[in-house]
């Protein structure tokens, strides 16, 4: 998309079309890195509280740039990703459904950015978020 513009001739649209494409870059970024934490978290090895916490911080970062860039969904889905890996590295203790959560959150978040989903998003996808976050309320309740 760089040097593309997304509409109009304005030199806005043109920084917004790089500013869109540098944020898609990072988050490609972080998405592999949350799955290299996967298989550290799924191998149970003796980082896998440090590896939380780091994923804890990505996922900060990116429920809080997803509706900066016109992804609200990313910031509904990061709220309980966050949620748990929070109440994960403070328990130091896995919870049986966390690997599972994780693993599903990185999916959806994935396919959101992947079908470049902006705004609600379709009714399944409200819908997959508001599972993923009724099932993290119980592991952290």
């Amino acid at each position: 998309m760089k040097g593309v513009e997304v509409s109009g001739t304005s030199q806005t649209n043109y920084a917004d079309a790089e500013l869109l494409e540098l944020y898609r870059s990072g988050i490609e970024e972080d998405f592999s890195t949350l799955e290299k934490i996967l298989s550290d978290i799924e191998q149970n090895s003796d980082r896998t509280f440090e590896a939380m916490d780091q994923a804890r911080c990505i996922v900060h970062n990116m429920k809080g740039q997803g509706t900066s860039f016109g992804f609200p969904l990313m910031t509904r889905l990061g709220d309980s990703f966050y949620m748990l890996l929070k109440h994960q590295v403070a328990q130091r203790e896995l919870h049986q459904s966390t690997t599972k959560l994780y693993e599903a959150h990185l999916k959806a978040m994935r396919s959101v950015i992947e079908n470049e989903i902006s705004g609600d998003g379709p009714e399944i996808f409200q819908q997959v978020a508001a599972s993923l976050k009724e099932k993290v309320t119980q592991v952290v309740d």
